[in-house]
């Protein structure tokens, strides 16, 4: 057994046989309860552990139902993380988008509301996820929602990422942040504002619901440069309307939608509170 693998195991005194948490990883692995994570690199061992230490800090603060534990080999690490049962968001919505239960659009539209008022908690109490996207939405099997993979996390009692914050996955990147993005070097952190994760979480709901990126559809390669998407984003210029875009119709949850990711932030309507 790998040597922090088998450290893990240890530590955390489960029986069970390790087994790869899918077959693409060979650096991580489902345990009994757990989700172990080893890393040797050092850039991987400081995001690693950044991610364990926010864990850790949330589920202390109430915020969040999974702990965390980590430890080291030498100078590499092990980190395992409490395995939440529920699907993502991009995974629950898929069967909605052609042919949804009678339940699924005010499942979906309560998914919605529950999802803004655990986003406000956390932001009442002074954090950021900084990677807010369908995939790391977590919904359970009674609905409820967790946000998922710390990797970004922000809180002033958390020490700072190891490098500076340039946001999450490009797709998942909200008109202002964007636009910060263009105006300053690779060297410079990036504010990210409770207004911002408000939008980004009604483009990730956009995006799981209406199965399409919700700025552009544009992707880079070739022709398409990383500042052309955050122009596209930054502007609006590919921008498909929700009404073109969604599968079918819904007033509630497309206003829910189209408010909080309004372009003048004193209208978003993730500025105020959601019902739980």
């Amino acid at each position: 057994m790998d040597p922090l693998l088998d450290a893990a195991v240890r530590a955390l005194g489960v029986a069970d046989e390790p087994r790869p948490l899918t077959a693409y990883h060979d650096t991580a692995w489902r345990v009994g309860p757990w989700k172990i994570k080893t890393a040797t690199a050092p850039a991987a061992r400081a995001a690693l552990l950044h991610e364990v230490r926010a864990v850790r800090l949330l589920h202390a603060q109430g915020l969040h139902p999974a702990d965390g534990r980590y430890g080291h080999v030498g100078e590499d690490l092990w980190t395992a993380v409490e395995f939440l049962a529920g699907v993502d968001l991009w995974q629950w919505c898929a069967p909605g988008r052609t042919t949804p239960d009678p339940d699924f659009a005010p499942r979906l539209l309560d998914i919605a509301h529950r999802a803004f008022a655990v986003l406000g908690r956390l932001h009442a109490a002074g954090w950021r996820h900084g990677d807010i996207q369908p995939w790391n939405i977590l919904i359970t099997p009674t609905d409820d929602v967790a946000f998922i993979d710390h990797e970004y996390a922000h809180h002033r009692d958390l020490l700072p990422l190891a490098g500076p914050y340039r946001g999450g996955m490009d797709h998942a990147t909200v008109p202002d942040v964007a636009r910060r993005l263009l105006a300053t070097t690779p060297d410079v952190h990036i504010h990210l504002s409770p207004a911002d994760e408000h939008h980004a979480l009604a483009a990730a709901l956009r995006w799981a619901w209406t199965g399409t990126t919700p700025e552009t559809p544009r992707d880079v390669g070739p022709g398409v440069t990383l500042e052309d998407l955050l122009e596209d984003i930054a502007i609006g210029r590919h921008r498909i309307p929700l009404t073109d875009a969604r599968p079918w119709p819904h007033a509630s949850l497309e206003a829910l939608i189209e408010d909080a990711m309004a372009p003048n932030r004193a209208t978003r309507a993730g500025a105020t509170a959601h019902p739980a």
